[in-house]
């Protein structure tokens, strides 16, 4: 498989490109993904369908840039309490506190 993913392998077919493993991405996604990428906003999909990110803030299905957004510092936050939290339960699993 060496050089498999090269641009050797690449195609463009009619408005798609297409990978070497056959799937197609076609031209209108890339260019809204490089436009999102530069405004800062993108549209989640798989198990977040309905979620946005516009600029630093991750929008709620529904939601609006002023209701229903979590920005990134507290999500950030989150992470680090709930980091912090699975710490502190493996320390008191210790034999020490039994």
């Amino acid at each position: 498989m060496r050089g498999f993913w090269n641009e050797v392998n690449w195609r463009l077919d009619d408005n798609a490109l297409v990978m070497p493993n056959g799937q197609r991405i076609h031209l209108k996604q890339i260019v809204q993904w490089r436009s999102d990428l530069m405004i800062g906003q993108f549209d989640l999909t798989g198990r977040w369908p309905g979620w946005r990110v516009r600029q630093h803030w991750l929008i709620a299905p529904g939601g609006s840039m002023r209701r229903g957004r979590i920005s990134e510092q507290h999500l950030r936050h989150l992470m680090q309490m709930h980091a912090w939290e699975l710490k502190e339960a493996s320390r008191r699993q210790l034999a020490l506190f039994d």
